[in-house]
């Protein structure tokens, strides 16, 4: 890659970021279409500080993440309408001085359910969790016709997750988790974790009793290390269809690459990358 006067900048703004695997997207990506840009990683002190440098350096898209993807609204000129609804921007494309924001991380799991030809349309989908990326699933998923269960231990923040949906869809509700039952999981078509359960080093925590799951059920598992949790072997055993969390990681990657270059993104070639670094591997298998 080469450096010049030209090179476009994008970057991810974030506090910690140096584990982030954006880079390794975007910049893969890049080499690969021949584009002159590079991608950074930033971690500012504030993200007002930041979103005058995206205006002064002309800085081109920025990817944003914890803990600032709720103020960031604040400080950019407009807001897609499914970023408001969730209530938080992870991607921001400056267009000629113009700051627009916009949340792909529903969109990439709304994406790794589609290319493994899952129906959205009438589903019944439990969501296991409550915090950011349930929600930003959860409008994703009702936006396109799904009726979503938001469940977890905790009464009080499933019960105020689904209300903030509820404001915007019907077809919303929530359930603890210690209530659901094989009566309850028959009604279900996709279960999705999207808490840290099953994550490195816990790899022997499941969020689910596994009990619970039939080969009816399509699971899709958020966490991307290890590249299959447990989770996803329990699915797996019983003849669901699985999803993992690289998907997820990748395909919300893929989509502000797309919305920053307006090019398709080469998806092989970012998947490799991935795989490279989290699991050691030199190949997409």
């Amino acid at each position: 890659m080469k450096i010049n006067s030209e090179t476009s900048l994008y970057c991810i703004f974030g506090n910690p970021v140096k584990h982030s695997l954006s880079p390794v997207i975007h910049n893969s990506a890049f080499r690969e279409l021949g584009i002159n840009a590079v991608y950074l990683a930033f971690e500012p002190e504030t993200i007002e500080e930041a979103i005058r440098s995206v205006r002064s350096l002309n800085i081109k898209g920025a990817s944003i993440t914890i803990p600032f993807k709720v103020e960031v609204m604040k400080y950019i000129d407009h807001v897609d309408p499914l970023a408001g609804q969730i209530g938080s921007v992870n991607t921001i494309h400056n267009v000629s001085g113009r700051l627009t924001g916009y949340n792909t991380d529903g969109q990439g799991a709304l994406n790794s359910l589609l290319k493994k030809n899952i129906g959205i349309n009438n589903s019944n989908i439990l969501i296991i969790g409550n915090g950011g990326s349930a929600r930003a699933v959860a409008f994703t998923l009702l936006q396109n016709k799904a009726s979503v269960f938001i469940c977890g231990r905790n009464h009080e923040r499933i019960k105020a997750l689904a209300k903030d949906l509820k404001v915007f869809y019907d077809n919303a509700d929530n359930i603890l988790l210690d209530k659901l039952d094989k009566r309850f999981m028959s009604k279900i078509d996709i279960l999705i974790n999207t808490t840290p359960l099953g994550m490195t080093p816990r790899i022997n925590s499941c969020p689910i009793d596994e009990n619970l799951i039939t080969d009816r059920h399509t699971v899709f598992d958020i966490v991307y290390s290890p590249e299959k949790t447990k989770l996803l072997n329990i699915a797996e055993k019983k003849g669901c269809v699985i999803i993992k969390g690289i998907e997820m990681l990748i395909n919300q990657g893929i989509m502000q690459f797309e919305i920053w270059t307006n090019r398709k993104a080469p998806e092989e070639i970012i998947y490799r990358s991935i795989k490279k670094i989290l699991y050691g591997e030199n190949n997409g298998n």
